[in-house]
């Protein structure tokens, strides 16, 4: 194979490579009928969490068996948070903890790619979550913390009033007027500027090829004008990542099942919504609701509602002009990967399980050694045994999603 082959680089791919692979995988055909099924593929996404050296090494070595499969390895902002504050209390902004959480993750993984030459690792960020509104316009203001610079209310007003009348274009009802002004409220909040700075940190940091700023619990209205500032100021700094943005959220393990599948006008309706979103807000990659659910034991499974996810996927071309990739939230409790119209297929809870259970099995064989104080049962054979685990469980989902040896072939 040839070593210009834009598919085979043995390093960390940029954005603008992740989005030639992701085009390249577009379960659409030129007329937007889907291509067969056996034509269709994912993209595994795998979340890296403390302690990296667990993980981390399992996903670089699944990377590259057989010939090689392409992987996106992230972390969510909360994953990053930690591994930036270690054991220390939380600092007053989170920027001092996510920049350095960010470097370390950043590091880590430039480390395992020069161990392990993997033909396609990505680099990502999960969700970033933005503060609840009620968080952000009552927080006691903490007069230690450093303020971040706030754009003039004249351009905040005037953004918001932008978003606003997109958002009705594309049939978002206006808000009220005291609705309006507690979104103006929100955008000048210290608490949200401080997490648009925390966001850039990480990107200036981590130099990911995707990055997903999370939204999903905002006002329709006031996500185009997050979503809109947060795509336009990642462009300025010059990153070329395919930013993920969240119109709906995922449901949560444990909570009420909600899901409604939507079919006729209502689904029409709801297609436009997001594809008018995306055009708006410019964002490269997309995330609504599908019926998962975050952390799902592995007794809770879910079908992915494939009808939506065709409906809007096609309207996004439609209006936007290009191929945004769907980002498929809470995968390990999808009953199956609906392949291709799942693009990037996000996988936590499963590895973190697994890593679980394979130290829960090694402390059950060595109680009595790790009681007695004896390093051949305390030792690191507990975790390289999780590490392992969590090897055979990424080459499982690489096989789920299609992609398992793929760049042997391409």
């Amino acid at each position: 194979m040839s070593e210009s082959n834009p598919m085979r680089v043995p390093k960390l791919v940029a954005g603008a490579e992740l989005r030639s692979l992701f085009d390249r995988l577009s379960p659409f055909a030129h007329d937007l009928s889907l291509k067969p099924e056996d034509q269709r593929q994912s993209v595994l996404a795998v979340n890296a969490n403390f302690p990296l050296e667990v993980e981390l090494p399992a996903f670089f070595h699944a990377a590259t068996l057989e010939g090689g499969s392409p992987l996106i390895v992230q972390a969510s902002g909360a994953a990053l948070e930690i591994l930036g504050r270690g054991l220390r209390p939380k600092s007053r902004s989170p920027v001092d903890d996510l920049r350095p959480g960010a470097r370390l993750m950043a590091k880590t993984c430039d480390v395992y790619a020069a161990m392990y030459q993997p033909g396609f690792v990505a680099v990502a960020l999960d969700h970033f979550e933005v503060p609840d509104m009620r968080e952000a316009l009552f927080a006691d203001e903490d007069p230690g913390r450093p303020k971040v610079p706030c754009p003039s209310g004249d351009e905040i007003h005037t953004r918001l009033y932008d978003a606003l009348e997109a958002g009705e274009t594309y049939g978002i009802r206006r808000p009220s007027e005291g609705d309006t002004a507690a979104y103006e409220a929100y955008l000048c909040s210290q608490e949200y500027r401080q997490a648009v700075a925390g966001f850039m940190a990480v990107i200036e940091e981590m130099k990911p090829a995707w990055a997903m700023i999370d939204t999903g619990e905002m006002p329709v209205g006031l996500n185009f004008a997050i979503t809109r500032e947060v795509c336009d100021m990642v462009r300025e700094t010059g990153s070329d990542a395919i930013v993920e943005a969240e119109y709906g959220a995922t449901g949560q393990a444990g909570a009420e099942d909600s899901y409604e599948p939507l079919e006729g006008a209502e689904l029409s309706r709801f297609a436009k919504q997001v594809a008018g979103f995306v055009k708006y807000t410019g964002a490269s990659g997309i995330s609504y609701p599908i019926g998962m659910e975050h952390a799902a034991p592995s007794t809770v499974k879910h079908e992915p509602d494939v009808t939506r996810l065709a409906a809007v996927q096609r309207e996004i071309i439609r209006t936007a002009g290009r191929y945004v990739p769907f980002a498929q939230h809470g995968g390990t409790g999808a009953k199956e990967v609906a392949r291709g119209l799942v693009a990037k297929n996000n996988v936590n809870t499963y590895f973190l399980v697994k890593a679980a259970q394979a130290i829960a099995m090694h402390v059950a064989k060595h109680r009595d050694g790790i009681a007695q104080g004896r390093k051949s049962a305390s030792g690191t054979a507990m975790y390289i045994s999780a590490s392992v685990a969590v090897l055979e469980a990424t080459v499982e989902k690489l096989q789920e999603c299609g992609t398992y040896g793929l760049l042997a072939t391409i």
